[in-house]
């Protein structure tokens, strides 16, 4: 038994910690193919009362920690871990602490899944901001703290969103929650208020989500947050318009978004599409020799008021936008009937059981993302198809999809490549480069993982204030340490510049 344990033992007796070698072995190395050390042990928390005590004593005794909260396979490289660290599994912190139907708010700890917060949230009329077809035991917080892309580019009015509050333990050992959680007094106290935890900016001025979103464990460890959700509709319907080429789909999708006609949208190629919807790989592999290249899938939902003449007036302006493109509206999804792709893309729950359809049947996959404007993904693309191509046979394999943000301002852009696992280290080196062709193309990278951390800081004139802000909340750098990796030189001469 090492010192490290020995210590943590004797100074938190009722810590329970796994030493097992298959537990620790999880976090040396995941599914992407980086590496990091073993961990001398998981420190699997029941409360999260035992999280300010533990990062006190490590801060103290200068032990790494790195918080995890998704159980099953990690595929980023942001579980990996340094020399000598404890991984805190938050994973059994996983009760549902409020939905607020009024104020449309649940409030999750971070081992609550998708699969789970769906139906609860259901029960009351409500539903999450969902990312596209999430992972089955992908942690609901640990999605709203990497500013996962949701399919709901509607509701999405700040890029911190569906995220509100939280609360925070920071590498100082200080509890703090952020904006109108932070007080006064308890939850419990606020609530008999009237508070609903909605407003994420404060206290005062701060606006400390934006700090610890994105820093993927290296600020703080978050014991709950604040979620914004959207009331269910009394009817959705799913809509597809399939086309030959992205560009007509793209200026369809700017109308729908500019006009506010539909709830759910994204923009996805037929590979993507069929794996989504298909009921295993092997299906979803013969329904793609059928599939267009490009669809557009959206959502037209009823509400309570005056839901018919709403859904004439929202179809006639749609089939106005895809006339003007000479296309047409699809009956059916390459993988099976529209009902069963919605079912699929808005009840996770339905499918946790199913493999993850970005493996596409494989043993693993790398997710390539970035993000620009809906009008220029398509040039960006291309760069990566060239990239892709160039490489050999990945690109025929590869997924690809467009997600619209911020009601259409922005999208996120994600490549997927499915690959063996005696492909891994092949598929890194093309992986990098694609990536540095993409941020040579103007892709800006705002979560970069594992290798795509150099790439993005060198590019980034903020990026001397990561360090910076590090010491701030975790002076002594226990958090995670290393998970940003900032270039020693920018890959440009006239030094590291901001991506318009």
């Amino acid at each position: 038994m090492s010192q490290t344990i020995e210590l943590l033992k004797r100074r938190l007796p009722d810590l329970v910690l796994d030493e097992s070698d298959a537990a620790r072995a999880v976090f040396e190395r995941d599914s992407s193919g980086i590496e990091g050390a073993r961990p001398l042990a998981v420190a699997r928390l029941r409360t999260a009362a035992e999280v300010q005590p533990l990062v006190a004593v490590c801060r103290e005794s200068g032990i790494p920690l790195v918080p995890v909260s998704s159980v099953g396979e990690h595929h980023r490289g942001d579980t990996t871990c340094a020399e000598g660290a404890i991984v805190v599994d938050l994973s059994a912190l996983s009760r549902i602490v409020r939905i607020d139907r009024r104020n449309r708010v649940a409030i999750v700890e971070p081992g609550v899944t998708f699969a789970e917060l769906v139906p609860a949230l259901a029960a009351q009329g409500l539903r999450p901001m969902l990312p596209l077809g999430p992972r089955p035991g992908k942690s609901v917080l640990a999605a709203a703290l990497e500013r996962e892309a949701t399919i709901y580019p509607r509701f999405q009015w700040d890029a911190s969103d569906p995220l509100l509050c939280a609360e925070v333990v920071f590498g100082t050992g200080e509890l703090f929650r952020t904006g109108s959680a932070a007080g006064p007094g308890s939850l419990e106290e606020q609530w008999r208020a009237g508070d609903a935890q909605k407003n994420p900016m404060g206290p005062g001025q701060s606006d400390l989500v934006r700090v610890i979103q994105g820093a993927q464990g290296s600020i703080g460890i978050v014991t709950w947050v604040s979620i914004k959700c959207e009331p269910l509709p009394v009817r959705e319907t799913l809509h597809l318009v399939a086309s030959p080429a992205l560009e007509p789909l793209v200026r369809i999708a700017y109308t729908l978004l500019r006009r506010g006609h539909v709830d759910l949208l994204f923009l996805a190629d037929g590979a993507t599409l069929c794996a989504l919807g298909a009921a295993d790989a092997t299906a979803a592999d013969r329904a793609r020799s059928a599939a267009s290249p490009w669809y557009l899938v959206s959502s037209i939902a009823d509400g309570r008021y005056f839901p018919d003449e709403r859904r004439r007036f929202i179809e006639r302006e749609v089939g106005d936008a895809l006339r003007k493109e000479g296309l047409e509206a699809a009956t059916r999804s390459p993988a099976g009937s529209l009902e069963a792709l919605h079912e699929r893309l808005s009840r996770p729950d339905l499918h946790a059981a199913r493999p993850w359809w970005k493996k596409s049947g494989r043993s693993a996959t790398r997710e390539l993302f970035f993000q620009t404007t809906l009008d220029r993904a398509p040039a960006l693309l291309a760069v990566a198809d060239r990239e892709l191509r160039a490489a050999g046979h990945l690109r025929e394999s590869a997924l690809v999809h467009v997600q619209p943000q911020l009601g259409g301002r922005v999208c996120h852009v994600e490549i997927d490549l499915p690959h063996d696992a005696s492909e891994t280290p092949w598929v890194g080196e093309v992986f990098v480069r694609v990536a540095r062709a993409l941020a040579a193309g103007g892709a800006f990278s705002s979560r970069p993982y594992g290798p795509l951390a150099p790439i993005a800081f060198a590019r980034a004139s903020t990026a001397s204030l990561v360090p910076r802000i590090q010491r701030l909340f975790d002076p002594d750098r226990i958090l995670a340490p290393g998970r940003f990796r900032l270039p020693e030189a920018p890959l440009h001469e006239g030094g590291p510049h901001a991506v318009q």
